[in-house]
């Protein structure tokens, strides 16, 4: 949500318009989750054919996080320069054809390579969405729409490994994945055709009333990219970053762990996969239920209360550890993902509130370079604290990290009061 009117109002956009775009984004997120967990549930298949190690099959997942490090922030800009309806497209072509020719990959280090490209497709897809979006909503449903984006992201999670796992199962893993990755070439062919380049329409308003206004031209481009580094370096988009790097590190620490935790406090994997099963349903649920919430509550709030209740969560399944029935962990977990997943459309709006008008591409690809981050060091960092310590200690910081991101949200909060004051 800017703090400028944009060209284009929600009155003229349409409610049709506004529902395609959402639904169209939304589907083009899910299958960007689809391709992100392609991989793990073909691992037993593709570690058995190459005599991989679980370490080798990790990197497989790690090569495809990588590239959106370093390509978010660049393709935001781009995204701001020549509208996002031909970036998705794009992001979406690559990454279904680095899941296709992966099925083709006649090495391990082939694959990899493989991985790498599906990775550099999977980077557009936060700038591209969320500059759609913003294009098509305003204050009244932009946690809505936020929302619905997130949900088709977890129901994406929840698509792969019963897609690709019961396709490699029955016919192998050199056939799950150019058949899945098939839908994103369909899927990008029905975009490119149907959807309304409604972001251009908006870099296209903008430009035309600069050059209405001023005659002044930067013709080598040095001040655009100073004005764009000054701009991304301001406090406040620099906390919004931290809080994306640092609830993110608590998020993948959740769903990489909870299985560990379970299975520490003697549990079967079957058991502890239900834990997370749990966790990962409230999340979806919650998602669904937090957009509305955004868009009738102060968003700020939302994300303290949410974070803070599934911090006492966390740490109370801690502390009960010991005498916790497998049903208990079940009902903690299910209501710490709701609570995860309540505050998700709320981060989204939090985000875009600081988000200048004609820079949503490039503002949303710098906050999710922070999220990237986290969820590449996050697994890591926590893994190694439960090798030196104990799974324990690891939840009790995990709770940590989500009071530091809610305290993060309260100081951008006591700031903007501040400079309003």
């Amino acid at each position: 949500m800017t703090t400028e009117t944009p060209p284009e109002t929600s009155a003229g956009r349409g409610r049709s318009d506004t529902t395609f775009i959402v639904g169209a984004v939304s589907i083009a997120h899910f299958l960007s989750h689809v391709y992100l967990l392609a991989y793990p549930p073909l691992f037993p298949l593709i570690g058995a054919e190459f005599g991989l190690t679980t370490t080798q099959l990790g990197l497989l997942v790690t090569a495809i996080y990588v590239p959106t490090l370093v390509l978010q922030l660049p393709l935001g800009e781009l995204v701001d320069r020549i509208g996002a309806k031909r970036i998705l497209v794009t992001g979406l072509v690559v990454t279904s054809l680095g899941v296709s020719l992966s099925g083709t990959a006649p090495t391990y280090w082939t694959l990899l390579a493989f991985a790498l490209l599906s990775g550099i497709g999977q980077s557009v897809f936060h700038p591209a969405d969320y500059a759609f979006l913003e294009s098509v909503t305003d204050a009244a449903n932009q946690g809505t729409a936020f929302g619905m984006h997130t949900f088709g992201g977890f129901a994406g999670f929840a698509a792969a490994p019963v897609v690709t796992g019961t396709i490699g199962i029955q016919f192998g893993w050199r056939v799950a994945l150019p058949t899945v990755g098939v839908l994103g070439f369909v899927y990008a062919a029905a975009l490119l055709v149907l959807a309304a380049p409604v972001y251009k329409r908006q870099i296209d308003a903008r430009e035309s009333s600069v050059t209405a206004d001023t005659d002044v031209t930067d013709e080598d481009g040095t001040a655009t990219l100073r004005a764009t580094v000054a701009g991304l370096l301001r406090p406040a988009l620099l906390f919004v970053f931290a809080f994306y790097f640092v609830s993110m590190m608590a998020i993948v620490a959740l769903q990489s762990f909870t299985t560990v935790f379970a299975v520490d406090l003697g549990f079967s994997d079957s058991a502890a996969n239900t834990v997370l099963t749990a966790y990962l349903v409230g999340s979806a649920v919650g998602v669904l239920a937090g957009g509305p919430l955004a868009d009738r509550l102060p968003f700020q709030w939302v994300i303290v209360a949410a974070f803070g209740l599934a911090a006492v969560g966390i740490w109370y399944s801690v502390a009960t550890a010991a005498t916790a029935s497998l049903l208990a962990l079940v009902a903690i977990f299910g209501l710490v993902g709701l609570l995860m997943g309540i505050a998700l459309p709320a981060r989204d709006t939090l985000a875009n509130s600081f988000s200048d008008a004609g820079s949503t591409g490039k503002s949303f690809g710098f906050f999710f370079t922070g999220l990237s981050l986290g969820a590449v060091i996050s697994p890591t960092l926590l893994g190694a604290l439960i090798d030196a310590r104990s799974v324990f200690t690891a939840f009790v910081a995990v709770g940590g990290l989500l009071i530091v991101a809610a305290s993060i949200v309260v100081a951008l909060g006591l700031r903007a009061r501040a400079k309003r004051g």
